[in-house]
């Protein structure tokens, strides 16, 4: 079984939770930064680094709140089991510039249209996940 990390970054406006969707390489599905942990990383290093290189984000990780969800991943040998452990990224900075620019698109939407744009059911997983934590999120975000 294949595993990775990702991240949920986030945002919250007046009382307005805010999520930031990429776009996966081939721009056919709306996702959430995701990859494999490196040696000598934590889980919330790599989602980290991931939110960076794939969305130019950067942030305070909340490894407290971190959850699970199983997906198949699509390899050139045929579907593999994945289970990813998505991890809320309370936003501090947006770039300009970053590594997968050229890549990728990104974009802040509202919980409902995130509901909308995503495709797949680990998407979908990552977001009832990240729903599920709101209440404790709301206070969480207003700590700097």
């Amino acid at each position: 079984m294949l595993r990775q990390v990702g991240a949920i970054p986030f945002a919250i406006r007046e009382t307005e939770p805010l999520v930031l969707m990429i776009t996966s390489r081939t721009h056919e599905r709306w996702i959430f930064p995701k990859g494999a942990v490196e040696e000598g990383e934590t889980a919330a290093e790599a989602a980290l680094r991931e939110a960076y290189e794939e969305a130019g984000i950067r942030g305070r990780m909340l490894d407290q709140f971190a959850h699970e969800v199983q997906a198949i991943k699509q390899m050139p040998d045929g579907p593999r089991d994945l289970i990813v452990t998505y991890i809320p990224l309370h936003f501090a900075e947006q770039h300009d510039d970053w590594p997968e620019r050229k890549n990728r698109d990104r974009h802040w939407v509202i919980l409902s249209d995130a509901r909308k744009i995503a495709r797949g059911p680990d998407i979908h997983g990552a977001l009832e996940g990240f729903e599920a934590l709101l209440p404790s999120l709301h206070s969480i975000a207003k700590i700097k």
